[in-house]
């Protein structure tokens, strides 16, 4: 029997930002008062980066560097600027992966924690995310076929843990707004994506990591994910560019990743609630069937030049109206 300690943790955690300085700072705050330490560093990458977001990391209550980068191509390079710098410390043994806008409560990464330390050989370890009004906004796809409906059918986080159990329960993909990843997955599966653009390059890595090293998710742990109100200027364009995203990205992962074959039940329901939010305007309809055919047709992810196009006709379109 191997008797050999397993190493320290030392942690230390990757935010991807772009211009919310307001949500920037909540989330530096709540992970002083989250209880577990991060000595290994608070590492902020600032997509097109801003002296307001800089300020913001140099009056964190908790050790923060502010990560400039010169551009915003989304998400998943941030992460990865962020990931690379923590782990260029050898010491590091996980990294907690968050968006700006979620709101960890206390304990949330001593429940990740144990979640992964109860799991066996698990990598990576997600909570449920609530929405303003403690809603699920998001959960993981459990891999046990049967919990996958008794998760949908749970409203709020007390309600999925009478059903489920705390866990911790494997899963197949997750949403990546607060994720808590071991160093190995990392080793293991390299990192983010970076021609999805958004949505979707979290998805995919929690699939990789998933199949190669082993994801567990827990109902012990729920987070708030608490965007800011939408811009009114901007919010009808930029919903529906960011909708096409989700749906050119979902429909690549369905036909093209090795591990979401399942994820080809749900594109039905993303673009009829496509259709229910956008309306069914012939050039709606056109915009979302080119989502679908870049994607699972030609294998263009929202992040190529192909997905850049499709953005750039609808916004002409919807400039016209």
């Amino acid at each position: 029997m191997n008797t050999a300690a397993r190493p320290a943790v030392l942690l230390a955690a990757a935010v991807a930002t772009h211009r919310r300085e307001r949500e920037l700072a909540r989330l530096l705050a709540a992970l002083a008062a989250d209880g577990t330490p991060f000595k290994g560093g608070v590492f902020v990458a600032d997509n097109a980066s801003s002296a307001a977001t800089r300020a913001v990391c140099e009056a964190s209550p908790v050790p923060c560097t502010w990560l400039a980068r010169p551009v915003n191509n989304g998400p998943g390079p941030a992460w990865n600027t962020a990931i690379a710098k923590a782990l260029s410390n050898p010491a590091v043994t996980h990294v907690l992966v968050l968006d700006d806008d979620v709101l960890p409560p206390p304990g949330t990464t001593a429940a990740l924690l144990a979640a992964l330390e109860n799991s066996g050989p698990a990598a990576a370890a997600a909570p449920l995310l609530l929405d303003d009004k403690e809603h699920l906004w998001a959960f993981p796809e459990p891999r046990e076929t049967a919990l996958r409906a008794v998760i949908r059918r749970a409203v709020g986080a007390d309600e999925c843990r009478r059903a489920l159990g705390g866990g911790p329960h494997p899963f197949c993909w997750a949403t990546g707004a607060c994720m808590l990843y071991a160093r190995r997955a990392f080793e293991t599966c390299g990192f983010f994506r970076e021609d999805f653009w958004m949505l979707g390059e979290d998805l995919e890595f929690s699939m990789r990591v998933a199949a190669a090293a082993g994801g567990v998710f827990t109902a012990d742990a729920t987070v708030p994910h608490l965007p800011p109100p939408p811009d009114p200027g901007t919010t009808r364009v930029s919903h529906r560019l960011k909708f096409l995203a989700l749906l050119q990205n979902l429909s690549y992962l369905a036909f093209h990743s090795p591990h979401s074959a399942h994820l080809r039940s749900y594109l039905a329901g993303n673009f009829k609630r496509y259709v229910r939010t956008e309306g069914c305007a012939a050039g709606t309809l056109w915009d979302g069937w080119c989502a679908f055919y870049e994607g699972a047709v030609c294998r263009q992810r929202a992040g190529t030049p192909a997905g850049a196009r499709l953005r750039e006709r609808a916004q002409r379109r919807l400039g016209r109206r």
